[in-house]
């Protein structure tokens, strides 16, 4: 029986090998969409977790720099926004680490209330949520993440754990441990009367 020769090696598009996006639409997730249904929502988390104006357009900036560049990985546009969540946090995390060593060397900047507060929050209140994220702070990134997503963004554990990648009991201890830091200002928390 003669043997036939097959080629062992072929060319193949670089399009052939991208998955589909998985929703059962089979359509690609285009950047464009991505950043136009997800922008808000990143600029949002980011805004709460630090607190500042400032930094929210470079970090936003940063996590769409890296979602242009993986965003072929993504397998269903309804995992699209958890996969944005998740490298917000660990870019707003890494601003946060940063902060805090810029903290010993330069005077603390203020705290733009009206990013962090409902917008029907009372003027009296402005002191409290700058007085709160002043406190933050001096909370380490991962608890202080874990903290603000339950807390101030009202995301269940399971989300925090999956948005901060940890498990459920872990994204627990992180909130045990910012509120430890946070009691001065917050008050005792419950059982603790």
């Amino acid at each position: 029986m003669p043997e036939t020769t097959r080629p062992r090696l072929a060319l193949v598009s670089p399009e052939a090998g991208r998955p589909a996006s998985g929703d059962g639409s089979g359509a690609a997730i285009s950047f464009d969409e991505a950043y136009a249904r997800h922008a808000g929502y990143v600029a949002g988390l980011v805004g709460r977790i630090l607190g500042r104006n400032d930094d929210v357009p470079d970090v936003v900036q940063d996590v769409f720099l890296i979602a242009h560049r993986r965003l072929h990985s993504v397998r269903s546009q309804g995992s699209l926004r958890a996969w944005l969540g998740r490298i917000a946090i660990r870019e707003a995390s890494r601003r946060l680490r940063w902060r805090r060593v810029r903290l010993f060397l330069q005077p603390a900047r203020t705290i733009e209330a009206d990013l962090v507060a409902d917008d029907g929050a009372k003027a009296d209140l402005q002191p409290l949520v700058a007085l709160l994220y002043s406190t933050l702070d001096r909370v380490p990134p991962r608890e202080r993440v874990a903290w603000v997503l339950r807390h101030l963004q009202e995301e269940p554990l399971d989300t925090v754990a999956e948005l901060c990648g940890c498990s459920i009991a872990t994204a627990k201890r992180r909130i045990a441990a910012a509120e430890l830091l946070l009691r001065p200002i917050l008050g005792p928390g419950e059982g603790d009367e």
